[in-house]
């Protein structure tokens, strides 16, 4: 299972927790994922990207199968680096990273203990 990085806000009571590693939304539902996540550049370009690449299979035999591998190479693309995206655009509208509370200090503990010292609330990074 991927670790999650935990941002919030400042001004507000609210903490986002952003997986790391591929993401699998981001591949199967494209745009879709993106505009879920209010990511709304990246929305419009892959939107883009999609309406490109589908238009370009209408033009031919050859030019519909180079589109289509394009299309799954720019889905994969977007499944590798959606969660950093991700992260990038909360970082841009001001969250900051947060770990939580206790984290580090469970090395060595029993499965419980390391479960209820991820249960708390996270502490800001300074």
């Amino acid at each position: 299972m991927a670790e999650k990085i935990y941002l919030r806000h400042p001004g507000k009571d609210e903490t986002v927790a952003v997986a790391t590693g591929f993401s699998w939304g981001a591949l199967l539902l494209g745009f879709v994922w993106a505009m879920s996540k209010r990511m709304w550049f990246a929305t419009f370009i892959m939107l883009a990207v999609n309406t490109l690449l589908f238009f370009s299979g209408l033009w031919g035999e050859t030019i519909g199968t180079i589109g289509l591998v394009l299309s799954v190479l720019f889905g994969v693309a977007c499944g590798v680096y959606g969660n950093q995206w991700h992260r990038w655009t909360l970082e841009q509208r001001g969250y900051v990273v947060v770990r939580p509370a206790g984290e580090g200090s469970s090395v060595g503990a029993d499965s419980a203990q390391a479960q209820a010292a991820h249960a708390r609330p996270p502490e800001q990074i300074p």
